[in-house]
């Protein structure tokens, strides 16, 4: 790739590149007539500028790539011609403090002091300032104090005070830590706009068709630097009291959380460049030609419709935040001996946690109810009224600083039992209510609610938004104004007009998620150091997130009576943009001449905040969940060489959102990485279905197992100390594990939703598996689910397109059939050699591990896209192939 990509500029062998400027015809309808002579952009000069085409930046850029460290052996394929290692370097130092002072037999004062610097360094893979791979310089430093004090009124009561601080600091330069003179203006020859973000980075290059190093092709890590430091303090008074047949212990807590934070993503802007700028024509599925190392050459970005969405080009310029929450507590606890065989534990918790509050209250809100109007814009013609509004942002001050509600409700009572039956059987039970620590608290930029002081501005790589023309370039990528800088508060409820509307919603985020929990189990004491326990445990989720459910931009329930030409109608037709007065912003969709139907606030149906492109709040906590479960166990002390655990859970989860928020749903919960959209909006009971992560069945056998073979054992008692040092004193160790699969999700790769809901696929009949072979499994998981029948049954597809503008029949997650389960078996053998003659002690541990010791295949869902031309295939395994590793570990 290197020697391609050092030499003079010529680029795509094997696909002609088109001179972008000699682009005609019409958005949708575009072609491109003149071919660049032999890809030759060194020597060719464009008949249509006058100039050549090589774009500045991209050319200073291009000679920062390394030098092939391979033979290239085919201009198709240029992933393999350089290769580079290193390594990330890692330190750790800590140390404590403890001191304990008894000043008398009833006092007791102790404290604690601990700290700890870390400093860590990723490696740089181009060993220069336009490396992608590293983000410098990283470094943390941690400090915890903590003070007890308690008092011994008496032998049954027992007062104790502590006071616990915490502090961290995080210190991530980006790649400036090791070039601290790079600066992208004076470097590459950008503009002196670029620095505005105040942290200079040189911009983050992606090109599609060219694998890089690391996200990035050349250019800064995104969201590599980090600024933040934050502290909990927390203070904590408890009495115990032993009175009679009663264990009772009041107490109450107070703690604050502080966050200061940054982490700019982009500073120094985000370029991505494929094939649409030198094809000829920008559409995806039409276009032929072209090749993105061409188009960065050119300093063209991507050009293929919707702009700005397609390009996701945006230069930040980042905001820090200072904020800080409180939290209240107090609890009353009773441990209540009635019987010598039976015992009460009763309790109850009360919570408040008043929402965060930032320094200089650069936080925001949404306000669906608030009234204002527009005025027009300064090119409006003459008597044009303002256009009146409902529904926008509302900015902190010192009069109302909380963007969320205090919520005063957390009231936690807690029960449990234990009673000891006859013949070494004991009974044991509770029930609680706990709740989980709200979403309003301290917290960095990620959360919504700082509109107006985070500024985000999209390059656009086409003349007037309307991919026809090359506009602005790599090289001065926001001609005239430059990015556009945070304005704060300063526009009022007409910040963000013609955009995302973006903040917390008090009156749908009001409620703090909460959790009921109850069991009830027996265990019983059984011969050899056995105990034996079955449990039932039951969950119930309230007010649960419904992760990415955040936008209030929808259509009315309404909408559903409509025939399909009149839905077909508010979904394609363009109609006169009543706002082309009001909003000019050229980054703005609703700035354009036409706008769907839809939007139009003059139809009968539209969305209820026509201004605002969405109107998103944060995940509301709508959901619900339940979940039952049987717990099983049986587990031997260790004896006679042998210890074991063995435990069964069958289990049902059942939950209408998997995942609390779209920011996370790669933890899982989602579909591909995404939360799954809800259907429709109007009919939440029609999620209800089995939990994303439902795993009905797991079964798991742990042991370590000392074999009776050597000096002192059962067998070889007395062998010879040689013999024995080879024989004896070996341990065997597992974890057998089988668990079922969790169930289908079913995509679509293109669907045809009433506008702003949701659409799934239509399910004629109950999903089947492919059992013909495993081959023809791997090849097509469902045995009556296929793209292209026949089906591997003989029979037709019971997954369909749903016809436009319907509901699909499928339901959020299917289980009549279930993704492959796992069954792995991980084992170890070890062997210790005592050399206490060097030392009292010391020894050497040899050890062999195995992991998926029998090499079980464990494969992972199939593609459940329908429509995308591989679904239902099974693509990769859940679990590595067999790993074995030997180790020798020195104690001393």
């Amino acid at each position: 790739m290197a020697t391609l990509l050092t030499e003079a500029g010529f680029v795509a062998i094997h696909h002609a590149s088109f001179d972008p400027y000699s682009s005609s015809g019409t958005q949708g309808n575009v072609t491109r007539s003149q071919i660049i002579p032999n890809n030759d952009l060194s020597t060719y000069i464009s008949p249509f500028t006058g100039n050549s085409l090589i774009d500045p930046v991209a050319s200073k850029l291009m000679q920062l790539f390394p030098l092939p460290t391979k033979s290239i052996s085919s201009a198709d394929d240029l992933s393999n011609d350089w290769f580079a290692s290193g390594t990330n370097r890692f330190s750790n130092n800590k140390f404590d403090v403890k001191i304990d002072h008894r000043f008398s037999d009833s006092k007791l004062l102790s404290s604690k002091y601990a700290e700890q610097r870390i400093s860590s360094h990723s490696f740089n893979c181009f060993g220069n300032v336009a490396d992608p791979c590293t983000g410098g310089p990283v470094k943390e430093h941690d400090h915890l104090f903590a003070i007890n004090y308690t008092q011994t009124f008496n032998p049954t009561l027992v007062f104790n005070l502590s006071y616990g601080f915490t502090r961290g600091a995080v210190h991530e330069t980006g790649v400036r830590g090791d070039f601290p003179q790079l600066d992208p203006v004076a470097d590459l020859g950008l503009p002196a706009y670029m620095d505005v973000s105040g942290f200079l980075q040189y911009p983050a290059i992606r090109i599609s068709g060219y694998d890089g190093a690391a996200d990035n092709n050349i250019g800064t890590q995104t969201f590599s630097i980090i600024h933040e430091g934050q502290e909990t303090h927390q203070l904590l008074g408890t009495l115990n009291w032993v009175h009679g047949k009663h264990e009772l212990k009041y107490g109450g807590e107070w703690r604050v959380h502080r966050i200061n934070f940054a982490q700019p993503g982009w500073p120094g802007g985000q370029f991505r460049f494929d094939a649409s700028a030198t094809a000829d024509n920008p559409e995806p599925d039409t276009r032929t030609g072209g090749d993105g190392m061409a188009s960065f050459l050119i300093g063209i970005g991507r050009m293929t419709p919707p702009q700005p969405d397609a390009c996701n080009c945006p230069y930040e310029v980042p905001n820090n935040v200072a904020t800080q929450n409180h939290q209240f507590g107090g609890f009353v606890q009773d441990n209540f001996r009635a019987t010598p065989k039976l015992t009460l534990n009763l309790g109850l918790r009360y919570e408040v946690s008043l929402p965060r509050t930032e320094r200089f209250n650069r936080m925001n809100w949404l306000d669906p109810n608030l009234t204002y109007t527009l005025p027009p814009a300064p090119t409006a013609p003459p008597g044009t009224q303002p256009l009146p509004l409902t529904g926008g942002e509302v900015f902190a001050s010192n009069d109302h600083r909380y963007n969320y509600d205090t919520f005063l409700g957390a009231i936690q009572p807690r029960f449990g039992f234990a009673w000891e039956l006859p013949r070494t059987f004991v009974l044991r039970g509770g029930y609680g209510i706990f709740f989980s620590q709200p979403r309003s608290g301290a917290a960095g930029t990620g959360p919504r609610g700082y509109q107006g002081y985070d500024q985000q501005t999209q390059w656009i790589p086409s003349l007037n938004n309307r991919t026809v023309l090359p506009g602005a370039r790599l090289s001065d990528p926001f001609p005239g104004t430059g990015p556009k800088l945070p304005v704060g508060n300063s526009l009022g409820p007409l910040n963000d007009i013609g955009f995302d509307a973006v903040g917390p919603i008090p009156s749908i985020s009001h409620n703090i998620p909460y959790e009921q929990a109850w069991s009830l189990g027996v265990q019983k004491q059984l011969p050899w150091k056995i105990v034996a326990e079955a449990t039932y445990v039951g969950k119930k989720g309230t007010h649960l997130y419904l992760g990415g459910f955040r936008d209030n931009n929808r259509l009315p329930a309404a909408v559903k009576a409509l025939t399909t030409d009149e839905i077909d109608h508010l979904a394609n037709d363009q109609v006169p943009n009543p706002f082309v007065n009001y909003i000019t912003d050229p980054l703005s969709p609703l700035s354009q001449p036409t706008i769907s139907a839809y939007q139009d606030p003059n139809n009968p149906t539209h969305v209820p905040f026509p201004q605002f492109t969405g109107f998103a709040g944060d995940s509301p906590p709508i959901a619900n969940s339940i979940y039952h479960a049987g717990q099983f166990r049986v587990e031997k002390s260790f004896s006679n060489g042998l210890q074991f655990l063995v435990t069964y859970v069958v289990s049902k989860s059942i939950d209408n959102a998997s995942a609390t928020d779209d920011s996370i749903s790669w933890l899982g919960g989602g579909l591909n990485g995404d939360t799954i959209g809800v259907q429709d909006p109007y009919n939440l009971r029609a999620e209800r279905s089995v939990s994303t992560f439902d795993i009905p069945q797991v079964l798991q056998f742990s042991y370590v197992y000392a074999l009776p073979v050597g000096k002192g054992k059962r067998f070889g008692g007395d062998m010879h100390p040689v013999l024995n040092g080879i024989l004896g004193g070996w341990q065997l160790n597992g974890v057998w594990r089988f668990a079922s699969g969790r169930p289908i999700l079913l995509g679509l790769d293109s669907s045809t939703p009433i506008p702003t809901f949701g659409q799934r696929a239509n399910l004629t009949g109950p999903l089947q598996v492919n059992h013909s072979s495993q081959a023809s499994m791997i090849s097509n998981y469902f045995a009556n689910a296929c793209e292209s029948e026949p089906c591997p049954n003989g029979g037709p597809s019971v997954v369909v397109q749903p016809d436009a503008y319907t509901f699909g029949s499928a339901p959020r997650t299917i289980t009549n059939i279930r993704q492959p389960g796992n069954k792995n078996v991980n084992m170890s053998l070890f062997k210790e050699f005592p050399i206490s003659r060097v030392r009292e002690g010391m020894r050497i541990e040899f050890r062999i591990e195995a992991f998926n010791a029998f090499n079980h295949p464990n494969f992972a869902g199939p593609d459940n896209v329908f429509g995308d031309g591989s679904f239902g295939q099974i693509t990769f395994l859940a679990t590595p192939s067999r790993e074995v590793q030997l180790g020798l570990k020195l104690y001393f």
